[in-house]
C-alpha cells in the first residue's frame, strides 16, 4: 500500500515537473518570438529611415544636376527632371495626383520621392518684410480666393512682426496671455506652417485648403516662380488677373526663360512684375520609405545657391504628416 502511494506521489511530482518545464519553455519561446519581432520592427524602422534619407539625397542630386545645365540654370519649371510629384497613393501621402513617377522598388518595400518648388507658394514670412504692406494686401486676396477670412492676415502679421502693436484685426500678447493655455506671440519669422494654426485657428478642412499654397521660408521676401506657382497664388499677386485666368495659365505648359516674356504675353501680370521670377532657390523634398510593415516619412526644406549650386538642408522632419500636391487646384473666386 505504501509503495502504491509512493508511486502515485512520484507520478504527480513528475507531472508537476513536466508542467512547470512546459510552461517555462512556452514562456521562453513566447519571449523569444516577441524579441525577434521587436528586433525586426526596429531593424525595418531603421532601414526605412535610412532609405528616406537616401531619397532626400537623390532629390538633392537631381537639383544639383539641374543647376549644372547652364542652358536651364536660370529657370525652374515643372517640365524638368527634378519634379517627382506624380506618385501613387500607396506611398503613404495624402491627396496624390494622378500619375506614377518617383516611386522606386527597394528590398522588401518601396521608396517614393517628391520635390516641390517652394517659390511656387506664398511666403508667409514676407508679411513682416520690407514690402509688407503690398504683401499683406496680396495675402488677403489669397485668403479670399480660398474662401477664408482675410482678417487672418492681420493676426498673422502680429504673430511674426517684432512689435506689440496690433495690426487691424490682429492681436498681440495682451490677448494671447488671457487665453487657455496662455502664451505669447512669437514676434519672429515662422519656421513651420503649424505656427499659423496657433495664430489663426482653422478647421482641418480650412487648413488643408490653405497649406498647399503657402510656405515659411527663412527670408522675408516674396518671390514667385511663374513656371511653378499655384493658380491661387498667381491670382493673389495683383488685382487684374482673376482666378479663372490664373487657372488657365497654370494648366498650360509653362517654360518661361524670362519674366519679360511673361509680361509681353500676359499683360495682366504687369502690376505683379516686382515679385515674379522664373527660377527658384528653395525646394520641398518629401520621401516615404516602406520596409515590411514599417513606414518612415521625411520632409526637408532644401536651399540651392543660385551662384554656386550648393545645396543646404534648411530643416528636416521625420514622421510629419504631409499633403501630396494635387494636379488641379480647387480654388474658387469668392
Amino acid at each position: 500500500m505504501k509503495r502504491r502511494n509512493q508511486s502515485g506521489v512520484a507520478l504527480v511530482s513528475v507531472l508537476l515537473v513536466v508542467s512547470v518545464a512546459t510552461a517555462l519553455a512556452y514562456e521562453m519561446m513566447t519571449r523569444h518570438a516577441l524579441d525577434v519581432a521587436r528586433s525586426r520592427l526596429l531593424f525595418d524602422a531603421s532601414q526605412a529611415r535610412l532609405y528616406a534619407l537616401g531619397g532626400e539625397e537623390y532629390a538633392r542630386q537631381l537639383l544639383h544636376q539641374d543647376w549644372e545645365e547652364e542652358a536651364a540654370r536660370t529657370k525652374d519649371t515643372l517640365l524638368e527632371a527634378w519634379t517627382l510629384c506624380d506618385t501613387p497613393a500607396e506611398a503613404g501621402f495624402d491627396t496624390p495626383s494622378d500619375g506614377a513617377a518617383g516611386a522606386f522598388e527597394i528590398e522588401n518595400g518601396t521608396l517614393t520621392v517628391c520635390v516641390e518648388d517652394l517659390r511656387g507658394r506664398f511666403n508667409l514670412n514676407a508679411l513682416a518684410g520690407p514690402e509688407a504692406a503690398d504683401h499683406i494686401a496680396r495675402f488677403k486676396r489669397l485668403l479670399q480666393i480660398l474662401q477664408l477670412d482675410p482678417a487672418a492676415a492681420d493676426a498673422w502679421v502680429d504673430w511674426i512682426d517684432a512689435d506689440q502693436n496690433p495690426t487691424g484685426m490682429g492681436v498681440e500678447d495682451a490677448d494671447y496671455l488671457v487665453r487657455q493655455p496662455a502664451h505669447r506671440a512669437a514676434n519672429q519669422p515662422a519656421f513651420h506652417f503649424s505656427e499659423f494654426l496657433v495664430a489663426v485657428p482653422l478647421s482641418a478642412e480650412e487648413s488643408a485648403r490653405l497649406r498647399p499654397h503657402v510656405a515659411t521660408l527663412p527670408r522675408p521676401d516674396l518671390v514667385v516662380n511663374v513656371n511653378t506657382a499655384t493658380d491661387a497664388v498667381l491670382a493673389s499677386l495683383g488685382t487684374k488677373l482673376g482666378i479663372q485666368d490664373a487657372q488657365l495659365f497654370a494648366r498650360a505648359p509653362r517654360d518661361y526663360d524670362k519674366v519679360q516674356t511673361v509680361l509681353e504675353e500676359h499683360a495682366k501680370f504687369g502690376e505683379s512684375a516686382a515679385v515674379l521670377a522664373v527660377g527658384s532657390d528653395f525646394f520641398l523634398v518629401r520621401a516615404a520609405a516602406e520596409v515590411g510593415d514599417t513606414r518612415a516619412t521625411l520632409t526637408s526644406v532644401v536651399h540651392r545657391d543660385a551662384g554656386s549650386g550648393r545645396l543646404r538642408v534648411v530643416s528636416r522632419s521625420f514622421g510629419e504628416r504631409v499633403d501630396w500636391p494635387v494636379a488641379d487646384s480647387d480654388a474658387q473666386a469668392v
